[in-house]
């Protein structure tokens, strides 16, 4: 009689354990679940059209040169909020639109700066060089520099930054 109690606990805690062990493995099970449901959302969702933004006035812009525009971008990321500043060099190309060029350095990330007198752009870090259309003429960068949509509205000019750069941007 003595033996009876020790295994009616035993047999209790086996149970007990038992339950824990299935509880820790359905919590985990639904976890992973939610995890997988998040991404599977966020993959599925439609990104919204970027937003064009705001140049100036289409009379202000140059034929003969590229002229420098700041533009201000709000990142929005979670709880994290930035501003950053992204440059954009514009040529009027009329009766075409006109080409919009971010001047970030496609070697690495470096900003390029417009030289008037050798009609290139070049990169201050590490010597790279493009010519007017962007492409690389010399240096380490891998590939050109980012092209932009442009649009005339209205005679306002337009553009059009990339998704990583874009989010509420102004001029």
């Amino acid at each position: 009689m003595g033996s009876e109690p020790h295994t009616s606990l035993k047999g209790r805690s086996r149970r007990s354990a038992l339950a824990i062990i299935v509880a820790g493995v359905g919590a985990l099970a639904a976890g992973a679940l939610g995890l997988i449901a998040g991404f599977l959302s966020n993959a599925l969702r439609r990104n919204p059209p970027r937003p064009w933004t705001r140049i100036g006035p289409a009379e202000d812009l140059n034929a003969e040169t590229f002229q420098k525009y700041v533009l201000r971008v709000e990142h929005e990321h979670a709880w994290i909020h930035e501003r950053t500043a992204h440059v954009v060099y514009i040529k009027d190309l009329y009766p075409k639109d006109p080409l919009a060029l971010l001047s970030t350095c496609s070697h690495l990330g470096c900003s390029v700066k417009w030289d008037v007198g050798g009609g290139h752009f070049r990169c201050p870090c590490h010597g790279g060089v493009y010519d007017e259309q962007g492409s690389v003429v010399e240096g380490p960068p891998p590939r050109p520099l980012t092209r932009l949509e442009v649009k005339i509205e209205d005679d306002v000019c337009y553009v059009r930054l990339p998704d990583a750069a874009q989010r509420g941007a102004s001029a």
